[in-house]
């Protein structure tokens, strides 16, 4: 997979955790216990390691190169 397909698929998957948190605080699912769980516990940290991704995608993608790839650099 190359950068631009990793970057597309972490934006939508940004936007979609952002919409599941973003329901978390403006729906009736705010008096779900387990809803609000999973908010606190999965979506929000998911949404953060998403934006660090895009962010830093350059130095991610330089890590997952196979090492034999990175001696010959």
């Amino acid at each position: 997979m190359n950068g631009k397909n990793i970057r597309i698929v972490l934006r939508w998957t940004h936007i979609a955790l952002a919409l599941l948190v973003g329901a978390a605080f403006y729906s009736p699912l705010a008096s779900n216990e387990a809803y609000v769980a999973a908010t606190l516990w999965g979506f929000i940290p998911a949404l953060a390691l998403t934006g660090v991704g895009m962010w830093k995608q350059s130095l991610v993608m330089r890590c997952l190169k196979p090492v034999s790839k990175r001696a010959h650099q």
